[in-house]
C-alpha cells in the first residue's frame, strides 16, 4: 500500500509540473504611431480566431497566450503579419512577468527585452 500512495504522489507531482510548463504569457500591443493613428490588429492563436481589435494612439491590448500568436496589423496603407507570440522563442525574452510588451511604431515593431532591458526593433513594416 506504501508503494501505491508513493506511486500516486509521484505521478500528481508530474502532472502538476507538466502543467505548469506551458506558462500563460501576456501578449501586450501599445500604439506608438505618430499622427495619432489607429492601429488594427486582427490575431489567431491555436486556430483560434482572437478577432479584431482597434487600438487608438497611445493605448494598448493585451491577450492571454501559451501558443504562437500571429497577427495582422494595419494602419493607413501599412499592413503586415507578425508573430508575436513564438514560445520557443519568447518564453525567456519577456519573463518579466510573463508578459511580453511590444512597442508599434512608425518602422515597426519592438519588444521589450528583459535581458538587455530595453525595447529592441524585431520587425520591420513591408516596404521599410
Amino acid at each position: 500500500m506504501n508503494t501505491l500512495l508513493t506511486f500516486s504522489l509521484f505521478l500528481l507531482l508530474t502532472l502538476s509540473l507538466a502543467g505548469s510548463s506551458m506558462a500563460d504569457y501576456k501578449a501586450t500591443v501599445f500604439n506608438n504611431l505618430p499622427g495619432n493613428a489607429n492601429l488594427t490588429v486582427h490575431c489567431q492563436s491555436a486556430g483560434s480566431d482572437l478577432g479584431t481589435q482597434t487600438i487608438t494612439y497611445l493605448h494598448d491590448f493585451s491577450w492571454t497566450v501559451s501558443n504562437l500568436l500571429n497577427c495582422d496589423m494595419s494602419w493607413g496603407n501599412v499592413k503586415g503579419n507578425f508573430d508575436i507570440f513564438d514560445p520557443k522563442r519568447d518564453a525567456s525574452r519577456c519573463a518579466y512577468g510573463n508578459t511580453c510588451f511590444w512597442r508599434v511604431k512608425e518602422d515597426g515593431l519592438y519588444l521589450f527585452i528583459q535581458e538587455h532591458k530595453r525595447l529592441e526593433l524585431q520587425f520591420k513594416w513591408p516596404g521599410n
